[in-house]
């Protein structure tokens, strides 16, 4: 998997602290970045499928009924367990800084790290990217508190939007079973 390889998941980060950096130029603490980050490779998590952000996702390459979404909340773990690591990387090789900001440390890309990555040509750092744009946009609003529920919501595999309604969509519905309920 792309994501088991450090040089991928610091390259996405860079991408992730540049559309950071559009939105707010203080950064951002490490848990939204851990949010961030997966909802940016996984964004029809946050996304509804139809609308402007939907087609531009689907340009960009991302698919709203990717079975991966059924068991997105086990990689959300794991991944999110990286990501302390891999800024510490970052900010190791320049293209990070950390500031405190009212008691909170906070992350943001540096010249150094721009420039790196906009050098970056591959097809998936510019769906990646385009990704990390919508997210950060729609999501940099709620309170961290919020985020923390919506995101809670979202990884739940059951209702109408969750991404076992995305499997569903694809398997169509399951056999129907003639029990009745009464005794």
């Amino acid at each position: 998997m792309p994501e088991d390889e450090v040089p991928f998941r610091l390259a996405q980060l860079l991408l992730l602290l540049d559309a950071v950096a559009a939105q707010d130029a203080n950064g951002a603490t490490l848990e939204r970045i851990g949010y961030y980050d997966f909802l940016s490779a996984n964004p029809f998590l946050v996304v509804p499928s139809e609308g402007r952000d939907a087609s531009l996702l689907r340009l960009a390459g991302f698919d709203p009924q990717v079975l991966a979404y059924a068991s997105s909340s086990q990689r959300f773990t794991s991944r999110r367990e990286r990501i302390q690591h891999d800024l510490a990387l970052l900010v190791a090789y320049g293209c990070c800084q950390v500031r405190n900001r009212n008691g909170s440390l906070t992350y943001s890309i540096t010249e150094a790290g721009q420039h790196l990555g906009g050098q970056f040509t591959a097809t998936y750092a510019t769906s990646f990217a385009t990704a990390a744009d919508i997210v950060v946009r729609q999501l940099r609003k709620l309170s961290d508190k919020r985020l923390r529920e919506q995101t809670a919501r979202w990884l739940r595999p059951d209702g109408p939007d969750g991404p076992a309604a995305a499997l569903m969509s694809v398997l169509g519905p399951g056999p129907l079973l003639e029990t009745s309920w009464e005794g």
